[in-house]
């Protein structure tokens, strides 16, 4: 089974972010999803799909980037 790993969107989010030259504010803007649920995903935190799907768009790779094998 595949699911999705939050932990792995961060650090693709920081570095495109610096790429840009813009602030998580900007970001989030951009996105319509909140500073704090960005940043949450550092930590792993869980998200809405529709919060992912913005977020992976504005990095503009496919969603599978960030999903992982599972054994649970």
């Amino acid at each position: 089974m595949r699911r999705f790993d939050p932990k792995a969107l961060y650090p693709a989010l920081e570095a495109e972010r610096e790429r840009r030259g813009v602030t998580w504010k900007q970001v989030a803007a951009e996105t319509g999803v909140s500073v704090s649920t960005i940043t949450g995903t550092q930590k792993g935190g869980r998200m809405e799909v529709d919060g992912v799907l913005a977020l992976v768009g504005w990095l503009g790779v496919p969603v599978e980037t960030f999903t992982r094998e599972t054994t649970w």
